[in-house]
């Protein structure tokens, strides 16, 4: 028997109030600001009362399916699941894992001496693990909001370049936790990128149709030298989880899920409002009569059509949100784009960006560019490999997935070059599809063994504050 709506919105009431009546017992309360109302809770009590009235109210009522009850078959039942026997193996071992190799990097090899300057919080080398470069920046928005200097100098740094889904996600979040907000965010990512690889089993399944191929993707993802992100207080993870949650829930035509991460999208990362080209040409190409070069309209004509088309535009709306919260402080909806100047991102042809690397290499030779420029090395074996996959992705998955790729990377190429091209690949998750099909059973483990290793190699140089751009 299915609970009613009602009797399960007062299960989730019950839960969160005594999750707050229990961070409030143990930290002492919070005040907040949520848009413009200030919520203040420094008693444990009141959020106990309200828990123990829905329970009560709920109960006698519905006396079937008592809410503990609910609670244990829901995590008995998560953890017998086979997307999370998969999932969660993979997810431990490579999420921890990157956090154990920063730790014992920081404590054998230590830091550069130009990072004799650089910013904690805790004191303790451990605690403070996850304070890395524009980590900095999201806690600020967290603890502060969003500011701007309208009459700035060029070049200076402003904290509008980055959009509120996940510092925002870190306000919030952290008052159930004593207000710790840089390891909520570090929760927050490990969180969203188990969802996400969740998603992605589901998807590679429904994708490839063989179990072990599936696996191997996830595991690919997982392990791919730059996913060090999925671990630190940074977008990526939640980045992930809102394309493939958009993305999967469009493919199985579960519309209102799809627009809700879709809108979480354009609100995480600047370029989340380009899934909307992705998710459009998802409705368009199987519209396309190629035979007859025109659109060729389904049995129930243009109303699903239109659903779809305004399904796919959310991650466009979620990104005019923000823009328009952004005039309301600068008097430009847009002067968010105008911050990537700051972070030496400025137009610069995509023929320049090869030409530049060809001529290095001709006047230096391979040795010299690979031993003088490692990171711009590795960044553009990334960069070739994502751009490798373009073709047979579009021949297998079709030409949404092949744009996701294009979009994501040409972009950024052609405003700043190679400049943090590792963690703009790490989510192209349509890479990893493809490579889980590709590779034969007998080369898995040595891809996935050089994977581990390079990731290692750039969570040592990223926990110990080598520049990584």
């Amino acid at each position: 028997m299915r609970l009613p709506k009602w009797a399960t919105a007062l299960d989730v009431i019950a839960v969160v109030m005594a999750l707050i009546a229990i961070s409030v017992s143990i930290s002492g309360g919070f005040r907040i600001w949520i848009f413009e109302f200030r919520l203040s809770v420094t008693d444990w009590i009141r959020p106990a009362i309200w828990s123990l009235a829905a329970i009560a109210i709920r109960h006698a009522i519905i006396r079937t399916q008592p809410l503990h009850r609910r609670v244990i078959d829901g995590v008995r039942g998560w953890w017998a699941s086979p997307d999370t026997k998969i999932v969660f193996p993979i997810h431990l071992s490579t999420r921890f894992g990157v956090l154990l190799v920063g730790f014992l990097a920081v404590q054998l090899i230590g830091f550069p001496p130009e990072a004799s300057n650089r910013w904690h919080i805790y004191g303790n080398e451990l605690l403070d693990l996850p304070a890395r470069w524009d980590t900095g920046w999201y806690l600020g928005i967290a603890a502060e909001g969003y500011s701007y200097i309208a009459n700035a100098p060029p070049g200076h740094q402003q904290n509008i370049a980055f959009f509120p889904g996940f510092p925002m996600s870190m306000r919030y979040l952290s008052v159930l936790f004593g207000r710790q907000m840089l390891w909520t965010g570090v929760g927050i990512s490990l969180v969203a990128f188990f969802v996400a690889l969740t998603y992605f089993l589901r998807l590679a399944r429904s994708l490839l149709k063989d179990e072990e191929q599936a696996v191997t993707a996830v595991m690919l993802l997982a392990s791919y030298p730059f996913a060090v992100f999925f671990s630190a207080a940074y977008t990526e993870s939640l980045f992930l989880l809102t394309l493939l949650g958009a993305v999967y829930h469009f493919h199985v035509q579960q519309w209102w899920r799809a627009a809700f991460w879709g809108l979480l999208c354009g609100l995480t990362r600047p370029n989340g409002s380009l899934l909307s080209v992705v998710l459009a040409l998802m409705v368009i190409a199987p519209l396309w009569d190629v035979t007859r070069k025109r659109i060729a309209l389904p049995s129930g004509g243009w109303r699903p059509i239109m659903v779809r088309m305004l399904v796919a535009a959310t991650p466009g709306f979620g990104m005019l949100m923000f823009s328009a919260f952004i005039y309301r402080l600068t008097g430009n909806p847009f002067a968010w784009t105008a911050q990537n100047a700051a972070w030496g991102r400025v137009y610069r042809s995509l023929d320049s960006v090869v030409t530049d690397r060809i001529d290095f290499i001709a006047a230096n030779g391979l040795y010299n560019y690979a031993s003088t420029q490692s990171i711009d090395m590795i960044y553009l074996l990334a960069v070739l490999l994502s751009l490798a996959a373009v073709w047979p992705v579009y021949r297998r998955f079709g030409v949404g997935f092949a744009a996701l790729i294009l979009i994501t990377i040409l972009p950024p190429m052609s405003a700043g070059g190679l400049l943090s091209m590792g963690r703009v690949t790490s989510i192209l998750f349509p890479v990893f599809l493809w490579m889980g099909g590709a590779i034969p059973a007998r080369h898995r483990h040595a891809w996935i063994g050089l994977f581990v290793l390079l990731q290692g190699l750039v969570a040592v140089m990223f926990f110990t504050w080598r520049p990584l751009f």
